[in-house]
Parts: structure tokens; sequence; C-alpha cells
């Protein structure tokens, strides 16, 4: 794996790898192809739990997770998906798996731990075609989701519901409904959340979500220093989104208040957190999210004065805003949580689309040189450490980041004096210098009407 992060000029480093050095004047470059993706754990009642599954479209969810979008454990992915191209779901926790006696040799146990379980029914019928032949069919929910024709029991297969366990071949007896019992979920704990960062390492995502209450301080700290390590030490710049945590750090985003649904259902921050994500990883180079609708959402909960909201974005708190002209909710400016400056972070790091661009352009300048070092490896060579690397490297990032200025993601860029790249002290790597000045969006507009 190529490595990446964060360098301090003059100090070479162990691994070989890719290493971004950002300033504010002279930031770095890079897009990770087509936004997103979002990393979201949940504590759910059915499904595979420890492990990411991934969610493109609604009908993914019932294919892959066995349940519909519309079932109450979902209600974050629901959020999520609004905005979001694709999820990685990671159930948080296991349970206990129901199950039921179907005859005196069948026993049937639910695919997965947890209550949900406890809706599947097995139902014995003839079949009309063949008497000497039954129809098992399962239901879940009183909705058929399996149906199997079988002569005797030790014909039964296992389906995405339930598995049979029979020892014997005796026909099975007519049933009008035999209902799984027992299953139970497990309550989610910390280490549950522990053990999703440490799977999550191994995703590829764009904004990771972390829908944890405001009074899980130590745990949202772990998760701070999860987003930090993944961006400074492996130089894969993702974004982390929280609720209620001041981290003073570009790579979190820090969601203020919640929302009420049009079906009245109310969100508390925490909860919000999986919607920000999903806008978050949606959004391209080109887009800000200041003044993005929240679809579905009625009113911000709870709404904040004017003061209120100044002092929240001050805060570097993302803060949601009701609009009484057209009964909806917008996201008032799009910032994460950075509220301490410097020369090498100006106040400009706060807004979440500069950040995503030099973000974009870290992430793709890993892409691109890594793709080109797997090209150079297939043809039995490499991009030699002399001039002709130093001209290789400086040809592909010169024609990238023409590619963004032509997009409209940075402005002023001047291939002839703005990028620089030379080889390092030990004569096996290269530094590239470069400034950039990533294009802000409009959002504060100044008007002077003269009414006669």
């Amino acid at each position: 794996m190529v490595s990446g992060g964060t360098f301090n000029a003059g100090v070479e480093k162990i691994r070989p790898g890719i290493y971004t050095n950002f300033k504010a004047a002279a930031a770095e470059r890079t897009k990770a192809g087509e936004r997103g993706t979002v990393a979201l754990p949940l504590a759910a009642s059915w499904g595979a739990a420890k492990e990411f599954v991934e969610i493109n479209k609604e009908e993914d969810v019932e294919k892959k997770l066995g349940l519909s979008l519309a079932h109450q454990s979902f209600l974050l992915l629901r959020e999520t998906l609004k905005l979001a191209k694709t999820v990685l779901v990671y159930r948080l926790n296991d349970g206990i798996k129901a199950t039921a006696t179907l005859a005196t040799d069948v026993v049937v146990t639910a695919k997965y731990g947890g209550i949900v379980g406890n809706s599947i029914t097995i139902k014995v019928d003839e079949n009309v075609v063949d008497s000497s032949k039954k129809d098992v069919t399962t239901y879940l929910n009183e909705v058929a989701v399996d149906k199997q024709v079988v002569g005797t029991a030790s014909e039964l297969i296992d389906s995405n519901y339930v598995s049979f366990k029979t020892t014997s071949t005796s026909e099975l007896q007519q049933s009008s409904g035999t209902t799984l019992v027992g299953g139970t979920d497990q309550p989610v704990t910390n280490l549950d959340y522990t053990q999703f960062l440490v799977s999550a390492e191994g995703e590829y995502f764009d904004t990771i979500a972390f829908p944890v209450s405001s009074s899980d301080v130590a745990l949202k700290t772990s998760f701070v220093s999860f987003v930090k390590r993944m961006r400074d030490e492996q130089g894969v710049k993702i974004k982390g989104v929280v609720a209620n945590m001041p981290a003073d750090y570009e790579g979190i985003i820090n969601v203020r208040n919640g929302v009420t649904l049009r079906d009245g259902t109310i969100l508390e921050p925490h909860q919000v957190v999986a919607w920000v994500a999903g806008a978050d990883a949606s959004a391209s180079m080109l887009k800000s999210n200041t003044f993005v609708k929240y679809d579905g959402a009625i009113d911000a909960t709870p709404r904040l004065a004017n003061d209120e909201a100044e002092e929240a974005l001050q805060n570097g708190e993302f803060v949601l805003t009701f609009d009484a002209r057209d009964k909806a909710v917008y996201v008032e400016q799009d910032l994460n949580s950075l509220t301490t400056f410097s020369k090498e972070k100006s106040s400009k790091f706060r807004k979440n689309k500069i950040s995503r661009i030099l973000d974009g352009i870290n992430n793709d300048t890993r892409r691109n040189i890594l793709d080109a070092i797997k090209e150079r490896k297939d043809a039995n060579t490499d991009i030699p450490a002399d001039e002709n690397g130093v001209q290789f490297i400086l040809s592909m990032q010169t024609a990238y980041l023409n590619e963004l200025q032509d997009s409209g993601a940075i402005t002023n860029f001047d291939s002839t004096a703005d990028i620089t790249v030379s080889l390092n002290n030990n004569v096996d790597g290269f530094i590239v210098n470069q400034s950039i000045e990533p294009v802000d969006s409009g959002e504060k507009f100044y008007f002077t009407t003269e009414v006669k």
C-alpha cells in the first residue's frame, strides 16, 4: 500500500509513499473520483453483524439486509440515502437467533440474531400438483419471502432467512404456521463502535458517520483520533461527522441541532449526523452544502435564534435552520469544526468546500501516482528517481491541476510558477511543491437598495 500523510520539511519518511504538506497558500490536490460513499454504523435487529454491506439503491436493502428500507431499524440509513450515492452499512450488534420446532426432528433457526427473527413464520401446505409433496413457505411479517417444494424434511435447504436442521427423512405435516421465538438484540456497547472503526480502516469511503449520543464524550474523542490518524498519518483524506463535539479540526463536522421530519419523527443531532454525512459525501469539489435543503424535514429542532446561530457558526458547528417562507430546513453554512487558525491553516480551511477541494487533490494525487506505479510494475519497470521521473510527476500533476482549473475547482494556477517537483535528499522519492487557490462558493451577498 502506498502510504501518505502530512510531512515536516526536512524530515525523511521511512515508508515508501506519497506525502503531502498543506499550507494555507500552497495546499494540495486530488479528488477521489466520483464521490458519494458513506460508512454508517447501525444498531439493527437483523443482518450480518460486524461486517460491511454495500447499499447503492433502495432495492439493495431488502436484497442484502433482508428487510424493507421502511423498517424502523433503518431510520438512519434512510436519512443517509437521501443524498449519498453508496452507503457501507455496518451492523454494530449481534443477537440471539429465534428458533422453532417444525416437526419432531426438524428445527428451524433464523439466519441472523435479533428480534426480527420472531416475525418469521413457517407454513406447510400440501402441494396442489403432487399430493406426495409439501409446500414449505417462509413468511416475514406475513409476507412470503421463500417457498420450497419438498417430499421429505431432509430436502429442505437453507434460505436467506432461516436454516433447517433435520435428523431424518420423515414426511412433513401440514401446518397453518409455526412462528419462531426467542430472538433478542444485544445492546450496543462502546466496544462495538471501536470495532466498527477498526473495520472501517479496510474500507474505501468519502465520509464516515458516527451517530452516538452527546453523552459519549470519550467514545467521540476516539472517533476524532481515528479521523486524524487516517488523514494525517495515512494520508487518506476522509471526513468524519459527529454531534456536539468541538474537535477544532477540519476533518470533523460537528452537528449542532436536529430536525423534525414530515411524519412527526424528531431526529436528535446525533441522528442527523447520518444525513449530514450523506450530504458531505455526495458534494463535489464544485459544490458547497450551504443553503442545501434537508429533504423531508419540516423544522429545525431546536430552532436557533440569530445570535445563537452566529455563535454556533463561530464555534465551528454545523447548523440547520428553519425557513418560515417555505416551511423547510436548510444548511446554514457548510462548515467543519476548525476554529483555531494559523499561517498553515487559515480561516478558509473551516469551509467544507475548500477542504473538499484540497482533500480531493490529495486523494487523486495518491491514486494517480499509485496507478502509474502499478502500470510501470506491469511493464517490469519503475518510475525512475531521476530527472526523467521528476518530469513525469511534473507533467502528470500539471495536467491534473489544469483540468481542475478548467472545471472551476481552482483558479489562478500558473503551471510555470505554481508547481515544482524535485528529488528528496535520499534520492528515492519526490517532493512536490504546489500553490493552489480553491474557488470558494458565493454565500454572502451584499446589496444597496435605494427606494424613491
